[in-house]
């Protein structure tokens, strides 16, 4: 093997014991600048595949106003960072 398995196993044994991130500050800038990339990605990527699908009419328009809307936009930001945040900090 290339890397010897002494080593592997420690690098496991350090793995298992590793409890995450420390609650606090900077693992909720972490989750909400994870939250927000997140929300970027998936906005963009069903408005885009509905705009090629269907072009760009009137309701398409509408679709993705509402999508891009703050208020969509706040409540998956909420959602998102909470349950990044509890999966950092486990």
């Amino acid at each position: 093997m290339i890397v010897k398995e002494d080593l592997i196993n420690k690098i496991d044994k350090n793995m298992e014991e590793s409890t995450g991130l420390k609650k606090g500050f900077w693992a909720g800038l972490l989750a909400f600048v994870l939250a927000k990339i997140c929300h970027v990605l998936i906005t963009f990527a069903i408005g885009f595949t509905v705009g090629s699908m269907f072009g760009f009419t009137r309701t398409v328009q509408s679709f993705c106003k509402v999508i891009d809307s703050p208020v969509v936009g706040l409540l998956f930001l909420i959602f998102a960072t909470r349950f990044i945040y509890i999966k950092i900090t486990k």
